[in-house]
């Protein structure tokens, strides 16, 4: 029997964009599938695009994009750089505990006890997660 595909949900804030798809890349590398955050190209949460309706309906889109992929996943990874999560990745956190997934961290620290008791554990590498899965 073969081996299973290893599969990472990365979770980030935009405002770390550029260090989280270095990560991503450098996972990927490793042999990992990878579903990356889509932001790359962030939209503005004050943003309107075309109608109310169709602004509510694209972020919607976005944020079932990623609990979908959370699911799909074995690990859920919080990139938390600076020890700073927002309400997206909070949002995240809690749905792949709520799932049973376990959620890494680049660091023990979120803001807040609550999403720090949801990590179970510190990985600091893409090469040592790879190594965990």
């Amino acid at each position: 029997m073969g081996e299973s595909m290893k599969s990472v949900v990365v979770c980030g804030s935009k405002r770390y964009a550029k260090e989280i798809k270095k990560f991503c890349d450098d996972l990927a590398k490793l042999g990992v599938l990878v579903f990356e955050p889509s932001i790359s190209e962030p939209i503005p949460e004050d943003a309107f695009i075309h109608s109310t309706y169709v602004t509510a309906k694209l972020f919607k889109g976005l944020t079932l994009e990623h609990f979908d992929w959370i699911r799909k996943a074995e690990v859920c990874f919080v990139y938390n750089t600076g020890d700073y999560v927002g309400i997206s990745v909070t949002m995240e956190m809690a749905y792949a505990a709520a799932l049973g997934k376990p959620v890494f961290a680049l660091s023990p620290k979120t803001g807040d006890p609550c999403r720090d008791a949801l990590i179970d554990k510190v990985v600091k590498t893409p090469k040592q997660l790879a190594a965990l899965l």
